[in-house]
């Protein structure tokens, strides 16, 4: 970890600090912390972390337990190719919820864009356009940098996730190319992209300016969510939620459902719809 004074120290944590936590891991990228100077063998030894205004968690693959990817964070940046590998609406919608979830503004980058026609790209905004959700658009062989997204970066802390091979990487890159990060090849049969960045790493990038970089995403399990409270992470859906027949509405198998019926006239877009009910499907009652 890095102090105010601009070192490097590594750090053990307390022990007894985290027991009985419900943290998989108890100390994510972005935490402040308070740490002791050991005078023996000049490391360091955690002993508190502070509250943190925001974070990016998820359900620990093959574990009952919560993963906390970045914490104190201002900007999601969900990074999706066109293509090479699949856009996945799914996969997007469960980090839009995530990001809901953990207070961070979620903000939308579609790569490759030069590999599909337009109105291919069009159909993959459609279901995003009616949320409050800013994009940026970038091109494989595009070099100039989006000035809009380029001060966003310099003057926050930020953090890059999606699917390996969508493009993070290249993308720092070409924004900051002094950080030079491996860039991985996409499978010609699998259509999926290597993992090239094999744990969480922050770079400053400016003097107020961090980026958080991650590992592929290949899986997103949502940590505390349950079928009862999901619709709270979807204002869109809340907006009709009071025109339901029954107050406890859950937008799914319900009759006379305002959701349901603005679903069905194109106010609410079919796939973020499909997203809504494929995650209330995965999720416990309660």
């Amino acid at each position: 970890m890095r102090n105010n004074l601009n070192q490097t120290v590594e750090c053990k944590i307390k022990g007894l600090l985290f027991k009985n936590s419900r943290f998989d891991n108890q100390v994510a990228v972005g935490d402040r912390v308070i740490y002791q100077k050991s005078e023996t063998d000049n490391l360091g030894l955690i002993i508190e972390i502070e509250p943190r205004n925001s974070f990016l968690s998820r359900t620990r693959v093959g574990k009952e337990a919560e993963q906390v990817i970045a914490a104190n964070i201002d900007y999601l940046l969900i990074v999706a190719a066109t293509k090479d590998p699949a856009f996945r609406f799914n996969l997007i919608n469960r980090m839009l919820v995530a990001a809901s979830v953990g207070r961070i503004t979620p903000i939308l980058v579609i790569t490759k864009t030069d590999l599909v026609p337009k109105k291919e790209i069009d159909h993959l905004l459609a279901p995003f356009r009616d949320l409050e959700l800013e994009y940026f658009l970038s091109t494989t062989l595009e070099l100039e940098q989006n000035p809009k997204l380029s001060k966003l970066l310099k003057n926050s802390v930020s953090v890059l996730a999606g699917q390996s091979g969508a493009g993070k990487s290249s993308l720092l890159n070409k924004y900051f190319p002094a950080l030079s990060i491996k860039i991985g090849d996409v499978g010609l049969k699998t259509h999926k992209g290597s993992h090239t960045t094999t744990y969480t790493i922050s770079h400053q990038i400016a003097e107020n300016g961090f980026v958080i970089d991650t590992p592929g995403i290949r899986e997103f399990g949502l940590w505390n969510i349950t079928q009862a409270n999901l619709n709270e992470y979807y204002p869109l859906i809340q907006t009709f939620q009071q025109q339901c027949k029954h107050r406890n509405c859950r937008h799914v198998h319900e009759p006379q459902c305002a959701v349901k019926d603005a679903v069905t006239t194109k106010v609410i877009h079919p796939i973020l719809y499909d997203g809504y009910v494929s995650i209330f499907n995965s999720l416990p009652p309660r």
